[in-house]
C-alpha cells in the first residue's frame, strides 16, 4: 500500500447529514495528515462554523438543504475557498449545476479513496496557489508604487 501521508495544511470544513460519510472523511483527513478538520451535519452548523474559523475547503453533500446559502455565504467570506460537492451517483438525476466553477469540484457517492485524496489535495494546492498568486500580484504593486 503506498503512502498517503503527505504534509498538508489547510482547513476543512465537512457537510454532511450521513454519520458514516463523516466518519469517513474524518479517517481520510486523519490518514493523509490534515488536523484542522471540522465535521458537522448540517448547513445551519457549518455556517456557525464558518462564523468562527475560516476554511481552505468545504466538502458538502449536493443534497444538503441550503447548500446553496452555504455556498454563497462562504464564497462572500473569503472568494478563493474551494468546494468539493458530493453528488449520490444513484437516485433520481440530479444537476451539478456549480461543475462549472473553478473552485468547486464534484465527487461521486459512494466515495473512493483514492478519488477523494486526490480531490483534497488538489483543492487545498489550488487555494495556497490563488493566496500566493494575490500575495506576488500585491507585492509588485508596492514595488512599483515604491518606484514612481
Amino acid at each position: 500500500m503506498r503512502d498517503m501521508s503527505c504534509e498538508c495544511r489547510g482547513r476543512i470544513l465537512v457537510v454532511d447529514q450521513d454519520d458514516w460519510c463523516r466518519e469517513f472523511l474524518s479517517s481520510v483527513f486523519k490518514l493523509i495528515g490534515y488536523e484542522e478538520f471540522r465535521v458537522v451535519s448540517t448547513a445551519a452548523e457549518a455556517l456557525k462554523a464558518l462564523e468562527e474559523t475560516a476554511f481552505d475547503l468545504i466538502i458538502a453533500d449536493f443534497k444538503l438543504a441550503e447548500q446553496q446559502r452555504l455556498l454563497s455565504d462562504s464564497r462572500s467570506r473569503d472568494p478563493n475557498i474551494r468546494f468539493i460537492l458530493m453528488v449520490h451517483q444513484h437516485g433520481p438525476s440530479q444537476p451539478v449545476h456549480y461543475h462549472y466553477l473553478e473552485e468547486v469540484d464534484v465527487v461521486f457517492k459512494p466515495l473512493s479513496l483514492d478519488d477523494m485524496v486526490r480531490k483534497i489535495r488538489h483543492a487545498i494546492h489550488q487555494k495556497h496557489l490563488r493566496q500566493m498568486e494575490e500575495e506576488i500580484r500585491r507585492l509588485k504593486q508596492e514595488a512599483l508604487r515604491l518606484l514612481f
